[in-house]
């Protein structure tokens, strides 16, 4: 198959808003990447500029070691499905996923017959090859393109937001059947998308993005549970990490509503500084009493008053307000504005067992594994546990 490269690519607008901030990325022969990030992160920005169709400001993007900056769309073989679909108005379905296949030279055009009836059956498109693009409904002219892709025999392929026009409960079916139909055919992919799950459940590595810049590359897992700044932290997880603003004092971390004591380990990271932020997953909160906090024996623990409880089927999520001095908040507001992207709330989320009797208005001992609070740096924002 095809390896597919950018090396410090960079990208201004015509206004000289920066698009994409010199980004890095490498996904090797047949394999899938997911670039995830929110709205405006210069996803589209990065598919555009590999395919060839807007020419970058800085950098290299090479494929299969091949440097294409100057070659056309053409030229670079690479399979696009555009988040707005581009059929073609005039053709029906089956022409529409033709369509690319039968336009490359060389193409085995024997047997394209199959792949159409093949793909169309795939994406439950197998009864609607004779309508036009207009009979269809926003998620079936999606599909038709998805499918357009899929039959072309490309260098590689790029799917920007492929999945957004599906409805909840179709959408898991058509992404696995799009990543099986790749994966079986050993093909290079780039999925983008703004939904977390989806990106963690695309792909065998993640690119997390935001303001043109990727912060982390790796797998899910390592992501989810080795974050290397708030915003990745924050990004990645329902509900998000909880980020909490912590003093040094005395050998301890004094956070709102509790103290958290610093072992050697924690005492290394934190330094000479006299803040921090300290970050806890709501998933990795656990009820004292309960029979798994009492089987957790290197932790840090508090005790707290609960503002609510909002219970689900399998577990509840327990609110715990807190206050800050306005000099802090206005720090945090600084970091947000920065980010442009909200991380920071006046409350700790727990997600415990929904066995647990909990209401407002009550005090509840919330229990965490030592190893699942994460320090950040106060004013990068740099992750000081796996930095």
């Amino acid at each position: 198959m095809t390896t597919i490269e950018v090396r410090n690519v960079s990208l201004d607008a015509p206004d000289g808003r920066r698009l994409l901030d010199d980004v890095s990325l490498s996904v090797p022969s047949g394999s899938r990447l997911a670039v995830c990030g929110p709205p405006g992160a210069g996803k589209t920005a990065l598919m555009r500029v590999l395919v060839g169709l807007d020419e970058h400001t800085d950098g290299d993007v090479l494929i299969d070691g091949d440097l294409v900056n100057s070659a056309s769309p053409r030229q670079r073989d690479l399979a696009l499905v555009f988040s707005d679909y581009a059929l073609h108005p005039h053709l029906d379905v089956y022409d529409n996923l033709a369509f690319a296949a039968r336009l490359r030279r060389g193409s085995n055009r024997n047997n394209l017959d199959d792949r159409v009836e093949e793909v169309a059956e795939f994406l439950a498109l197998g009864h609607l090859l004779d309508d036009k693009p207009a009979d269809l409904d926003d998620s079936q002219r999606q599909r038709v393109a998805i499918g357009r892709a899929l039959v072309r025999d490309a260098a590689g392929y790029l799917f920007d937001e492929p999945f957004t026009a599906q409805d909840d409960r179709v959408r898991s079916h058509v992404r696995s059947v799009t990543t099986r139909w790749q994966t079986e055919r050993n093909r290079t992919s780039i999925f983008t998308t703004s939904d977390v799950q989806e990106a963690l459940s695309l792909a065998d590595r993640v690119a997390v993005m935001h303001q043109g810049y990727v912060h982390q590359v790796g797998s899910p897992r390592d992501l989810y549970d080795r974050p290397h700044d708030v915003f990745v932290a924050s990004f990645l997880g329902s509900p998000s990490m909880n980020l909490v603003p912590a003093r040094v004092s005395g050998g301890q971390l004094v956070l709102p509503f509790a103290n958290i004591a610093l072992d050697e380990s924690l005492r290394r990271r934190v330094g000479d500084r006299d803040w921090v932020i300290v970050g806890i997953r709501p998933e990795l909160c656990y009820d004292a009493n309960s029979p798994e906090g009492r089987e957790i024996n290197d932790r840090v623990d508090f005790t707290t008053l609960i503002d609510d409880v909002e219970w689900r089927p399998k577990t509840q999520l327990v609110y715990l307000g807190y206050e800050l001095p306005e000099e802090v908040e206005e720090t945090l507001a600084e970091i947000e504005d920065i980010l442009d992207f909200d991380l920071f709330q006046n409350f700790f989320v727990a997600e415990l067992s929904a066995g647990s009797d909990l209401r407002a208005g009550m005090t509840a001992r919330i229990v965490v594994p030592r190893e699942g609070v994460h320090l950040f740096d106060a004013e990068t924002g740099e992750s000081l546990t796996h930095g």
